[in-house]
């Protein structure tokens, strides 16, 4: 799953856009207007999480596959 960016936080700073080191992320929208950070290529992503830590506002998230952290679709249903 790509990095989930919270519009609401973002303020189209493009700390993200610059850091990518895949260049997934873009700004999206016009000069001078309220930009905001978009991930052009999700499934590119490499989960590095440079994103997440430039983010000066907190705006980018990550939410993993169960697959990745190591949980089975088992333990999750448990849950």
């Amino acid at each position: 799953m790509p990095p989930v960016i919270d519009k609401q936080i973002c303020n189209g700073c493009g700390q993200c856009e610059m850091y990518c080191p895949g260049d997934l992320i873009v700004l999206e929208g016009e000069e001078r207007v309220s930009k905001q950070a978009f991930v052009k290529y999700p499934e590119e992503c490499w989960h590095c999480g440079i994103c997440r830590l430039e983010c000066p506002v907190g705006a980018v998230s990550y939410r993993f596959p169960d697959a990745m952290v190591g949980r089975s679709i088992g333990e999750v249903q448990n849950e």
